[in-house]
């Protein structure tokens, strides 16, 4: 299209003359006036068979003002249309005359390096993902708000559209899909009704993406015109072109240039071929490995490939056997490379007893993997294992090593189809294998301690078994165990014996078929474990837990089970290599085992709380969750209990009854939480609790646990009983909660035993408790330190606040009373006490031979 600036104007009145299409968005690139007052826009494009569009020819003016332009009117006129087709019109059509405005401050936009920019140009695997090839920041400026309409970048190096994928254009971090045109070239991104900056704010344009292909050429992201950055502002309603930068950008320096072509030249990104990094791994630590068996860990190693697939045609290692000269390679066969799924991906292949000509290494022997292996993108952990010949010597070390850049061989990358060197350069040393037979020790542990145990109990703690296998060179299948049972009192008196995983509560080993009933004492009791054995992982140990019950009336007698000489005498067989499927020759480390003795039931004791908190105290009547009284309950030694009920009684019945509770109820607590309550009989002074929730009482001091009893207080009048005086009776009620020692049974005061799951009648001694004083209103006594001060007639020597905590009602102060002591040297004596309120005298001068007033 061939334009043509008319008028009585001069060209200098437009910087460059652009074509826009239907959106406002420019097509191609601005083009200056010729000397013909033209300019040829030579962007193509299309106009479908039977539709339409509208194009705009607009003009963009000069950055700075000139005076002498002002007033000018100028227009545009399309003078010819270069087409393969057929046009129609008649030429010149010239658009509407423009008057010539210098004087109007319009917005402006500034431009920088965005924040997200590489900055520099760098190298990068092909494959890299999500990468941003370029940033420009654009920021408004005072005058007015301005639109962002579209974005158009330049893509100027050698990279193919076929290069790159998943282009996005984003403002903010939000994507925009760009429309591609030119083979690739320009990438252009179009924003709708426009994304507004407003003034003084700004906003950051990225282009980002994949890159797959193209190892060894360049991408270049530029924008090349100011105006390829189309804006507008919102007061005015004309184009914007952003400010040059006032210093001219290094060539590729991702940086605002002086002028177009480019005005943003962004950083270079260059193409390199995947690239794969060997290291070594601790998927496969040190540890014991065993003889004639298939798949023995020799090591491991990460393969971390970048960029893209790479095919390793062959891979060398070299082996050492430590101090053991007289063991070669060659006794190591089958020797595979496994990948973190256990599939076999190289291999197998035999140990040589000679160093290859293919490894830079050196060591006592190599092997050579010639099978193509393809490391996928991304970091994934290889193994090397193999199996071990039987002239390989017990306790011989076995260490792998490779130097990857040189024993990795025919390297190339499946994208490119280029040649890599893998890294490092250096040797990596697996970690050291140790060659073991198979070894299994079985220790009897000792525990739990000697003890009393219950007569009745179910599934008791005996004995515990260690099976050690952590110097074995492979894992252990044991089928069975033989353990030595004792007892002065009948051998059928234990039942149920399992072997349990662990502890007394673990999962049984002995199920079924396998449990033992003993008939008879029995240094060879074997048990059988279930299924196809228990396994005990080479490196570790197992912990053995025999648990049985016992039957009910054995009290005093005493059983034990431990391990005796006739276990380890060469006969057993129990155990064997669950790879090698060999017989493992075991150590038995014998005991006796502790003896445990047999008791009826467990019993407990009560007795009062002793601190401070339950002693004899004031409290105001009315008020709620009152603690009354606190019981410490503590089982013997025998077995763990199950506190159930507990059986009460009001004390000082004379003084109070149960209507002196709100609904003649008290409630329990333990640590806090409440876990039963009792209720007291209209006409009783007795009471048994509901069932207590989980109040366990563990084995001596330690398990002991406080039960608290808590009241609701009824609001009362002060003085409950007439007949009484200040001498005499008191005043309120004397409210005291006493443990009743003499109801016990499943009416009163019991437990159950865990062990024996008997119930177990309660303490039968009765357990009196301080009480609480109810009075209508109680006061609140707070001293106030007076310090350390010079003794002088007139001055203060005790000062204390009375507070009334109800304020319904006033209080009066019937008496007050004080402990004096004094010391200094003979003679010394303090006289004439006063008491004052708020400086007004209450009480008048008394000596201290009689401390207490006689009322105030």
């Amino acid at each position: 299209m061939v334009v043509e600036r008319v008028g009585p104007a001069v060209d200098a009145i437009f910087d460059s003359i652009i074509l826009l299409d239907e959106t406002g968005a420019q097509v191609g690139l601005s083009k200056t006036l010729n000397s013909q007052h033209q300019t040829t826009l030579t962007q193509s494009f299309v106009v479908k068979a039977g539709q339409s569009r509208t194009m705009t020819i607009a003009g963009n003016r000069p950055t700075s003002s000139t005076a002498a332009h002002a007033g000018m009117s100028a227009a545009l006129s399309l003078v010819q249309v270069n087409t393969g087709a057929t046009v129609s019109g008649s030429f010149p059509i010239t658009g509407t005359a423009q008057t010539i405005n210098e004087g109007l401050t319009i917005g402006t936009v500034t431009a920088a390096r965005g924040s997200l920019d590489p900055g520099t140009s760098v190298t990068k695997e092909v494959g890299i993902t999500g990468y941003t090839f370029s940033s420009i920041r654009i920021t408004a400026g005072s005058a007015e708000n301005v639109r962002l309409r579209s974005v158009k970048w330049n893509q100027t190096e050698s990279a193919g559209a076929a290069d790159l994928a998943n282009i996005k254009i984003y403002v903010e971090g939000t994507a925009y899909d760009p429309v591609v045109t030119d083979s690739g070239q320009y990438y252009t991104a179009s924003f709708g009704s426009g994304i507004v900056l407003e003034k003084g704010f700004s906003k950051e344009i990225s282009i980002k993406g994949d890159v797959i292909g193209g190892s060894g050429r360049k991408v270049d992201f530029d924008i090349a015109k100011r105006t390829d950055i189309d804006l507008v502002g919102e007061l005015y309603g004309y184009g914007i072109m952003p400010d040059f930068d006032a210093a001219a950008a290094t060539v590729d320096g991702a940086d605002v240039h002086n002028a177009d072509d480019y005005y943003y030249d962004g950083a270079v990104l260059t193409i390199d071929v995947g690239t794969i990094n060997i290291s070594t791994s601790n998927a496969a630590p040190a540890q014991n490995i065993a003889i004639n068996t298939q798949n023995q860990p020799l090591g491991a190693f990460i393969a971390d490939v970048k960029g893209e697939p790479i095919s390793v045609g062959r891979l060398g290692f070299n082996m050492t056997l430590g101090d053991n000269d007289a063991d070669d390679i060659d006794d190591i066969t089958n020797i595979t490379i496994v990948d973190a799924n256990g599939s076999v991906v190289a291999g197998p292949v035999d140990g040589t007893a000679a160093d290859s000509s293919n490894t830079a290494g050196s060591g006592e022997g190599s092997f050579v993997f010639t099978d193509t292996v393809t490391f996928p993108v991304g970091q994934n952990t290889y193994f090397l294992k193999g199996k071990i010949g039987t002239d390989m010597n017990n306790n011989t070390t076995i260490t792998a090593s490779t130097t990857p850049s040189t024993d990795f061989a025919t390297v190339r990358g499946l994208t490119t189809g280029k040649t890599i060197t893998p890294a490092p350069i250096s040797a990596l040393t697996f970690a050291t294998m140790t060659l073991k037979s198979g070894d299994l020790t079985v220790s009897n542990l000792g525990q739990p301690p000697a003890q009393t145990v219950i007569a009745g109990g179910k599934q008791i703690e005996f004995a515990r078994y260690l099976l050690d296998a952590t110097a074995s060179g492979e894992d252990i299948r044991v089928t069975t165990l033989p353990l030595d049972y004792s007892t002065n009192g009948t051998a059928s008196d234990v039942t149920n014996c399992q072997l349990r995983d662990g502890t007394k509560t673990g999962t049984s080993l002995t199920t079924g078929s396998n449990v033992k009933n003993p008939s008879a004492v029995s240094s060879t009791t074997q048990f059988v474990f279930d299924g196809n054995g228990l396994i005990v992982t080479k490196g570790t140990s197992k912990t053995l837990s025999l648990t049985c019950d016992l039957k009910s009336g054995t009290a005093a007698s005493t059983y034990q089970w431990g391990i005796v000489a006739t276990a380890s005498n060469g006969g057993y067989t129990g155990a064997t290599g669950l790879a090698s499927a060999q017989t493992i020759t075991e150590t038995f480390n014998l005991g006796a085992g502790n003896v445990m003795t047999a008791s009826a039931g467990g019993s407990y004791t009560v007795a009062a709380d002793s601190s401070s908190a339950y002693d004899y105290r004031a409290v105001k009547a009315g008020t709620l969750n009152v603690p009354l009284a606190a019981f410490r309950f503590e089982a013997d030694l025998t077995e763990e209990l199950m506190l159930q009920k507990i059986a009460l009684q009001l004390g000082n019945v004379a003084s109070n009854s149960p209507a002196d509770l709100e609904n003649r109820k008290v409630t329990l607590w333990v640590d806090g939480v409440q876990v039963g309550e009792a209720q007291f009989g209209a006409d009783t002074d007795y009471a048994t609790s509901s069932v207590l929730s989980s109040v366990k009482l563990g084995k001596g001091p330690s398990g002991a646990k406080t039960v608290v009893v808590k009241g609701d207080l009824r609001g009362h009048d002060a003085n409950t009983n007439s007949n009484s005086t200040p001498g005499n009776g008191g005043y309120g009620a004397f409210l005291s909660v006493t443990y009743d020692g003499a109801n016990t049974g499943v009416n009163g005061n019991y437990a159950t035993g865990l062990d024996s799951g008997a119930n177990v009648s309660g303490y039968t001694t009765d357990v009196t408790t301080n009480g609480v004083r109810v009075f209508k209103n109680v006061p609140t006594v707070r001293v106030t330190n007076l310090g350390a001060n010079s003794l002088v007639t007139g001055d203060p020597v005790y000062k204390f606040t009375v507070t009334n905590p109800d304020t319904s009602s006033d209080m009066m102060l019937y008496k007050v009373s004080f402990g004096i002591s004094t010391s200094g040297p003979g003679g010394f004596n303090v006289q004439s006490f006063e008491l004052r309120g708020a400086g007004v005298l209450a009480a008048s001068a008394v000596n201290a031979t009689d401390v207490e007033t006689a009322g105030i």
